[in-house]
């Protein structure tokens, strides 16, 4: 059972692409440090973000864990909805800086 030889030929443009892709990126990222358009934070920043981002949800959900678990009025449903989102907004920011070990700001938007 072989794969069509116009499938491996696309696998392997796919491939040398992608790999243009990420040395015409690391060419954009060091011309934008240079002029200054961008700035790597330091390893301490990125774990001191990171712990309070953690720290920030374990005190959202241990508020989220005294809630009522019956939501029988519109304000209890409404805070539970709010608090869910805003933990679930943590989780993905954590998640984000924990897979990427280096970081690039800007102040220019």
């Amino acid at each position: 059972d072989e794969a069509p030889k116009g499938a491996l030929a696309k696998a392997v443009v796919s491939t040398q692409s992608t790999g243009e892709h990420q040395k015409n990126y690391e060419e954009y990222i060091q011309q934008r440090l240079q002029k200054g358009a961008l700035n790597q934070i330091a390893a301490a920043e990125r774990q001191a973000t990171l712990d309070g981002l953690k720290k920030n949800w374990e005190e959202l959900h241990l508020q989220y864990q005294g809630l009522s678990v019956v939501t029988d009025t519109a304000p209890k449903k409404a805070r539970k909805e709010r608090m869910e989102a805003e933990m679930k907004q943590l989780e993905k920011d954590i998640d984000t800086i924990e897979k990427h070990k280096i970081i690039y700001v800007t102040d220019n938007f």
